[in-house]
Order: C-alpha cells, then structure tokens, then sequence
C-alpha cells in the first residue's frame, strides 16, 4: 500500500516512500493499494490507513484509497472497507474512493459501500478530490460526482468544474 503525496509542481501523486520530495496533503491520507483488494491482503490495507491516521498530527479530515491500481475487490474486503468505514467515522473522519475500475465500482455500491462513502465515480480523480476538500463535503444535494480542472482564468482565480446531481455541470470561479 502506498501512501502518496503530490509530485512538486504537477497534479499528479505517487509513493511518498520512494519519493521523499512529494509533498504530503495537510487534512488527508491518500493510499493506493497495489493489488486487488482480496480476503488475504484487505486487513493490511486497514491497518495502513488506521496506522497512518494515527500517526498523522492534525488527525485528517479525509481517507482517501485510490483504487486505479485494484481492479478487482472481493466481499470480504467490501465488508472490512465498511469496518474500516465505520472506525474512522467514529473519529469523524471521511473515507472516499476514487479511481475504481468498472468492476470494483459494481461492487462496491452493490454492496452498499457508496451510500456509506459517498459518491464513487468515474470521474473522481486524486487531484479532484485533494482540490475538493477545503471546499467542503462530497454530500448533500450538490454531491461532487468528479471534479475537472483546475484550469487558469484571471490571476488568482482557478476554475473549477463539477457535475451536479442529475448531471447538470456547474462552473465556478474560486480565488487560490
């Protein structure tokens, strides 16, 4: 399981651990799981993310698992997902999935992991939702389903687009 930071100057993330320059993200702990998630290796996937939200100082607003490199996710690491859900809820913190393969996805809200986690969408990307964050929840009537951009507009302003509910997209020009 990697934990990921932001790669210097770019929107994309990879290993902190074998990239010590990547700069973390303050308020989450974003993981990538190297493998489908499987009954003999999800406990280590939950015991990463428990670890890392307990040595992390400020306890984060968010646990992140990009799942773009997990193509395949059994039930019983739906249900430990769910356990893992359930553990950092008490702490009031937010787990979000991101990135997930066609089949992981089916499972996931098949199982009924989406309504506990929120949206999990094909179009949410790390960056998306490390830029959504401190714009507040994924939930509510406006649910972020994916966030596209950022794309400069005038100096100090950065677009952002976000299907809405309903897939109506919405703009919004935000200052940095």
């Amino acid at each position: 399981v990697a934990i990921l930071g932001r790669i210097p100057g770019t929107r994309r993330f990879s290993d902190l651990l074998r990239h010590p320059d990547n700069e973390a993200t303050p308020g989450m702990i974003l993981l990538r799981p190297e493998a489908s998630l499987v009954y003999f290796n999800i406990d280590h996937v939950r015991d990463t993310a428990m670890a890392a939200v307990h040595a992390a100082a400020p306890r984060p607003r968010l646990v992140l698992i990009d799942l773009s490199a997990s193509p395949h996710i059994d039930l019983q690491a739906v249900e430990t997902l769910a356990m893992l859900h359930r553990e950092l809820a008490a702490l009031e913190i937010q787990l979000q999935f991101v990135e997930a393969h066609g089949s992981a996805r089916d499972t996931l809200r098949r199982e009924g992991l989406a309504e506990k986690t929120g949206t999990i969408s094909r179009f949410t990307s790390v960056a998306g939702a490390v830029d959504a964050l401190p714009r507040g929840s994924w939930r509510g009537e406006h649910r972020r389903l994916g966030v596209v951009g950022p794309a400069r507009l005038a100096a100090g302003q950065v677009q952002r687009t976000h299907l809405a509910v309903g897939g109506r997209e919405h703009r919004e020009a935000i200052g940095d």
